[in-house]
């Protein structure tokens, strides 16, 4: 069975930006961009003029670069584990859940989610 993955924000999830749920096996990669915020890039399929895009959400969490290392790790590990999760979950794996505090593995130190629709990607 296919994982889909659920992010929401925190501010009730009744707009477009507020939540995001997407096919585990769209992830395209999981970027550092600061010391404070890692992206997790979505593939899309290729729209208007053969340009391809990805969605994009930002993770705000903790700088920990210079005690244990920035927090990507943590983060890819908790998106593998929730991807791979057992037969007892029902397709939908809550990953950061800030309007219910749901956080999956010891995810409790994402403090803030921002979801970007159709970033061009890079080649």
């Amino acid at each position: 069975m296919e994982r889909y993955l659920y992010f929401a924000d925190g501010n009730g999830a009744n707009l477009t930006t507020e939540a995001y749920t997407a096919p585990a096996s769209a992830i395209a990669g999981i970027v550092p961009e600061s010391t404070t915020t890692t992206v997790v890039y979505f593939n899309k399929n290729v729209g208007i003029d053969n340009v391809e895009s990805k969605d994009a959400l930002t993770l705000t969490h903790d700088d920990t670069t210079n005690t244990t290392g920035h927090r990507i790790k943590d983060i890819a590990r908790a998106i593998a584990e929730g991807a791979n999760a057992g037969p007892h979950v029902n397709g939908v794996v809550d990953i950061v859940d800030l309007d219910n505090k749901i956080y999956y593995g010891n995810l409790s130190f994402v403090t803030g989610v921002a979801v970007a629709f159709d970033v061009i990607a890079h080649s």
